[in-house]
């Protein structure tokens, strides 16, 4: 039985188009297999968009050093890895960061002495690691 045989077509995975139940299924293979994660980087880089500028809010380009913790119990695995905030918005943020991170994945940023809580959009290779696209879905104070 070939091991992919439930991962046939990564794409609406990538573009958001799965229900939570086969979302979890695909990220739970996805954990522990190294080929489908390469498919899945190389679906989502071909699947950019390249259409005009469709966002509601005006992004900043900042570099603010940053730790970020996978809240999401299938993937996070250790502690926190640094990250660097390259852009923010009103009620989102994208961050630099040198491993893949799954999309529907929550996570807590904690960068420029604030803490934020937020899901993971996209996720897209770069020649400096990954640029994860983040909606936030929560701010509270820093300790």
């Amino acid at each position: 039985m070939d091991p992919h045989s439930d991962i046939l077509d990564l794409e609406p995975y990538v573009a958001s188009h799965l229900s939570e139940k086969a979302s979890l299924a695909v990220r739970a293979h996805l954990e522990g297999c190294e080929e489908c994660q390469l498919r899945r980087t190389d679906i989502a880089l071909e699947v950019q968009w390249k259409g005009p500028e469709r966002r509601s809010e005006p992004r900043v380009r900042v570099n603010f050093p940053g730790r970020l913790k996978l809240l999401d119990p299938i993937t996070s695995v250790g502690p926190p890895h640094d990250v660097a905030v390259v852009e923010i918005s009103r009620n989102g943020l994208k961050a630099r960061t040198p491993r893949f991170l799954v999309p529907k994945t929550q996570v807590q940023i904690r960068f420029n002495n604030r803490g934020t809580l937020g899901e993971v959009r996209y996720c897209i290779r770069t020649e400096a690691g990954y640029h994860a696209g983040v909606k936030l879905l929560k701010d509270f104070p820093h300790p």
